[in-house]
């Protein structure tokens, strides 16, 4: 299928080489999330640690996402061209990546969990900036006709780097240790860096062939222009509010669903490890078929009814939290983790959509890093949402809080 020729390695109209690196670098971001921030939150609530503990170690691996949008204009205006506009940033994030994670196997069985919080979140700055130029690429070279195929494709691929890192740090954090399943990840992201290193980025914007990017640098006052060109449609304005009502749920969820699998359910972590594993794969098989609907269906539909399916699910789950079975718990999870899969692929679409200018990374950035704020939002008020109502009341919250985003799909 690919022609591994230089010249058909060019990164541009939805080539099967082109959709295929966009996939490694999703899959790229999705494989040491599924490592650092679902196996390692397992393993520690396995382990013993607490919600608050647990929602601090989150909220710390969620920070550099948070804060990734203010190193989003950096990515704009500097690049080294010879490497590609976006692809430069792309490769030395990875880089700095591989290094970094070296220095975790040394450091990883020394470790507090709250030690291992401040550490994986320096891994996650560089993660970050792998996102935040991957978006930047996918934004620059995906035409409209094939954005939501395409981010079937690449969320899909995010998914199933999650579910993997996730099955492979649960085996190996519970059966090797920390170092040994940190040490494989290494590996696996050295394989993954070939992809972007033997591809070829255009230097124009799809669609806009007559404005291509000459320069190494974009002057600040030409940035700015180019970032408010974005926010003068009032759709990206209405995203930004539909943003900070999304994650907050998710965000509540995560640190509280560990224990209460754990102390209510009396699974074990590797239990956990292994049905997450299924229900994150299935994801981005709903990822991809979202994506390939949204070429057909309004992509607002289809985020309105996967949203709606959450908001019933957490409901029934707070509202029955005392007679959830295994069975009724299998499939909680694969409902969330689907329709999770669903919502991200549909919103991505549409936020790539709204980034038509040269300013893609800031623009796109901007919207993920708000997206990130709801979810450390949600961590942070987790804590006191189960010392005041526990596990009930937590999960309600999670349904409440979906409403407006729900509303706001129209």
């Amino acid at each position: 299928v690919f022609n591994f020729f230089y010249e058909n390695r060019t990164l541009s109209a939805g080539s099967p080489w082109h959709l295929f690196c966009l996939s490694n670098l999703y899959f790229a971001q999705g494989l040491p999330n599924g490592f650092l921030f679902f196996a390692l939150n397992t393993y520690y609530a396995s382990q013993g640690a607490t919600v608050a503990e647990l929602a601090k170690f989150s909220s710390l691996l969620l920070l550099p996402w948070i804060f990734k949008g203010l190193f989003a204009p950096l990515v704009d205006s500097f690049t080294i061209r010879k490497f590609g506009r976006r692809r430069f940033w792309v490769l030395s994030s990875q880089i700095v990546t591989i290094i970094l994670l070296l220095l975790l196997t040394l450091l990883g069985p020394e470790l507090s969990i709250s030690s291992m919080g401040l550490v994986v979140m320096t891994v996650n700055f560089s993660i970050a900036f792998l996102d935040l130029s991957t978006d930047a690429l996918a934004a620059d070279s995906l035409d409209e006709i094939t954005l939501s195929k395409a981010n079937g494709l690449m969320w899909g691929s995010k998914v199933v780097g999650n579910a993997v890192g996730m099955f492979l740090g649960t085996t190996l954090f519970f059966t090797y240790g920390i170092s040994t399943g940190v040490a494989v990840l290494v590996v696996i992201m050295m394989i993954i860096f070939l992809v972007p290193l033997n591809s070829r980025e255009l230097d124009f914007k799809a669609g806009y062939e007559s404005s291509s990017f000459k320069k190494n640098f974009l002057p600040p006052l030409d940035l700015l222009k180019e970032i408010v060109k974005v926010f003068d449609d009032s759709r990206a304005r209405w995203a930004i509010v539909f943003i900070l009502f999304i994650n907050l749920g998710l965000g509540v969820f995560e640190p509280v669903y560990n224990k209460f699998f754990l102390e209510e359910l009396k699974w074990t972590g590797e239990m956990i490890g292994n049905v997450r594993t299924w229900s994150l794969l299935a994801g981005g098989v709903t990822g991809l078929l979202i994506g390939l609907l949204g070429t057909y269906y309004q992509r607002h539909l289809l985020l309105f009814l996967c949203i709606s399916i959450q908001i019933t699910v957490y409901g029934l789950l707070g509202l029955y939290v005392d007679q959830i079975t295994n069975s009724y718990a299998h499939l909680i999870i694969f409902a969330l983790d689907m329709t999770g899969a669903a919502i991200s692929v549909s919103m991505f679409a549409i936020f790539m959509s709204l980034c038509t200018s040269q300013s893609s990374a800031t623009n796109f950035g901007i919207f993920m890093a708000l997206l990130n704020l709801s979810n450390y939002t949600g961590n942070q008020i987790a804590p006191g949402l189960m010392e005041a109502y526990s596990f009930s009341g937590s999960f309600l919250f999670c349904s409440l809080a979906l409403i407006p985003a729900a509303l706001l799909t129209f």
